[in-house]
């Protein structure tokens, strides 16, 4: 099964959608996250009619602006009437949207939904475009151990995946591994494939300068099997391991 821990079906045209659920019944699992409340109910309308689709629902940095503390108990509400929402993201912080919002309200924003996973014990799905740790060092108020967090789209070093792994955090690699990034090749390579997920970030990730669609997953798959020099049934039993025992499934 090739297992996609982060993309946003919510988010793409209808006709795309229609041909992924005519094309993707067998053989593929998508955990579709969202970026605001409107998207988290679209998110619901597909995990809710496709068996292969479960929902993560988040509030994006770009989102912000948007934000009402009040929104948290409409979250909270569909959580408890939806078993197929298994984490709460993606969430967390980005420099690329202090044109518009201050990281104090990203945080606080972060900090929010960190409060709400931990009340109802779901996985949290991280966005992190920053150039230090205050990332780690807000969830690091919050949790001894990382072992319901997965970092998606990892685009950092070694070092910097070091630190997520030794408090038992996951790690998503994305299309972004073909662009053959040495800082993004070196942490694929040194990631254990108990930490490891696999993801499209489709549409908002490109491949060949095309935005990527979910059916894409199996092209990170392949490379990563070549990059980790292992089988790709092997991997595709990993991964299916870590999302079983993270998100209950």
């Amino acid at each position: 099964m090739l297992f996609d821990v982060h993309c946003h079906i919510n988010s793409l045209k209808a006709e795309q959608i229609e041909e992924l659920v005519s094309n993707c019944k067998y053989n593929y699992c998508f955990i579709d996250s969202s970026i605001d409340y409107q998207t988290s109910l679209k998110s619901l309308e597909l995990s809710s009619k496709y068996p292969f689709i479960y929902s993560s629902i988040g509030f994006h940095p770009f989102s912000s602006k948007s934000y009402l503390p009040s929104l948290l108990s409409d979250y909270q509400e569909l959580i408890l009437k939806n078993k197929k929402i298994v984490a709460i993201g993606e969430i967390g912080l980005d420099f690329k949207a202090l044109d518009f919002v201050s990281f104090e309200i990203q945080e606080k924003i972060f900090k929010d939904f960190i409060l709400l996973a931990k009340k109802l014990n779901l996985a949290l799905i991280i966005h992190n475009r920053t150039e230090d740790f205050r990332i780690l060092e807000i969830l690091d108020e919050f949790f001894n151990s990382y072992h319901k967090i997965i970092f998606h789209c990892f685009s950092y070093g070694k070092e910097f995946m070091l630190k997520i792994l030794e408090k038992g955090g996951f790690i998503s690699f994305s299309p972004n591994i073909l662009r053959q990034n040495k800082d993004i090749i070196s942490s694929l390579v040194n990631c254990p494939l108990e930490s490891l997920f696999l993801e499209t970030d489709s549409p908002y990730m490109k491949i060949n300068q095309k935005p990527s669609l979910p059916f894409d997953i199996g092209k990170v798959y392949e490379a990563v099997a070549v990059t980790k020099n292992i089988e790709i049934e092997i991997l595709e039993q990993s991964i299916f391991e870590n999302a079983k025992k993270i998100f209950n499934i």
